[in-house]
């Protein structure tokens, strides 16, 4: 099974188009500071989670400080509820 901190170094990896990212990341990267992440590539990230984790962020919740440690972003994102599925028929 994979872990909440192998999927986000796996999706930075695929944002940043570095497949070798994702296994020199540290558990402690900072994604503002260290990767510098502007507020596309941020957003980018989060929905990508969303997705991945099928999760449904509470961003009222998410605390600035929360990404500058994957490994406290991942344990934040373990505390969101799953994302309910698309009731939609199209």
């Amino acid at each position: 099974m994979t872990s909440t901190l192998d999927v986000l170094k796996q999706i930075l990896a695929k944002l940043r188009g570095n497949p070798e990212l994702a296994t020199e990341l540290g558990d402690d990267a900072d994604l503002v500071a260290g990767l510098a992440l502007d507020s596309l590539e941020m957003l980018q990230f989060m929905l990508e989670v969303e997705e991945r984790l099928a999760i449904r962020i509470d961003f009222e919740r998410l605390e600035f400080s929360y990404l500058q440690s994957m490994r406290t972003l991942a344990d934040f994102l373990d505390t969101m509820p799953a994302r309910m599925p698309s009731t939609s028929g199209a």
